[in-house]
């Protein structure tokens, strides 16, 4: 069982690649230098297995962190909803009021 304090993400190769080099164009912000080490040894890693991050870093690093291409966007989105959990989606139960129409 892991700790709480980490989230769990699965980049693929290219999502790893563009999140190194979007980390150079990203405000700094606590734990970037970090951050830069920990893509720069992912990439060189032979095999990619699901990634473990401090959930505090992972939550400012979203926060963050600049889209520039569909890489990018694509992995920012993973480490969202890595953070945040999944979106709930479904209809809510509210009850609209029928407008009665005149028979003319």
């Amino acid at each position: 069982m892991r700790p709480a304090a980490t989230v769990r993400v699965q980049w693929t190769r290219a999502e790893l690649l563009a999140l190194r080099e979007a980390i150079e164009v990203t405000p700094n912000f606590e734990g970037r230098q970090e951050m830069r080490d920990f893509f720069r040894t992912a990439v060189r890693a032979p095999r990619i297995t699901t990634l473990e991050l401090d959930r505090e870093i992972a939550e400012r690093l979203s926060g963050r962190l600049v889209p520039v291409d569909l890489a990018t966007a694509t992995a920012r989105g993973k480490l969202l909803h890595a953070v945040r959990g999944p979106r709930k989606r479904g209809v809510a139960d509210v009850r609209r009021p029928h407008h009665a129409v005149a028979a003319a």
